[in-house]
């Protein structure tokens, strides 16, 4: 069943959240293909997106990210089909999430928060107190999701083209 039949025929998203496997490469870069298009036609010429996506979702670049020890990768499954993932590790400036993307034809179904919510329970498990996101200042959609999502806008932390966005984590009481 590809994504869009799937999106069609379900009311109700069941599907797993897990770690990436290598298996997940190709639908993977079919989300980050769909997503980046979707989200990001208006600022990026089309050209711009296919070099950016060969690049850093090459299957040599995902291999490398999907083995990383320093960071984590999620995907939302359904029946063996990738319908979003997220990375999130810290590259020294503290805890991040690096990406999180989802096929256009389930945006607004929740499988991004569900993806948050993972990485949320794994950072706060590791002592975390905070993480944060940079956002391309010209993507009104994903600014909008974040600052839902309990992202507050640090201005300070911007930079050139990209808004800086934290959130703090909620840790259970002991």
């Amino acid at each position: 069943m590809c994504v869009e039949q799937f999106c069609h025929s379900q009311k109700s998203l069941h599907y797993t959240v897990r770690p990436g496997q290598r298996g997940d490469i190709a639908g993977i870069q079919e989300v980050a293909r769909a997503s980046w298009h979707g989200a990001h036609h208006e600022i990026f010429s089309k050209d711009a997106m296919d070099l950016f996506l060969a690049s850093v979702y090459s299957r040599v670049s995902l291999r490398a990210s999907l083995a990383n020890r320093c960071a984590t990768f999620l995907v939302a499954v359904f029946d063996g089909r990738v319908l979003g993932f997220c990375e999130f590790g810290d590259r020294g400036a503290g805890p991040e999430l690096f990406r999180l993307y989802i096929h256009p034809r389930v945006w607004g179904r929740g499988v991004g928060r569900r993806l948050l919510s993972h990485a949320e329970m794994q950072l706060a498990t590791c002592g975390g107190r905070h993480y944060f996101v940079t956002v391309h200042n010209g993507n009104e959609r994903r600014k909008s999701f974040f600052a839902k999502q309990g992202f507050v806008h640090n201005v300070s932390r911007d930079s050139a083209d990209e808004w800086y966005m934290a959130k703090l984590l909620v840790t259970a009481k002991a």
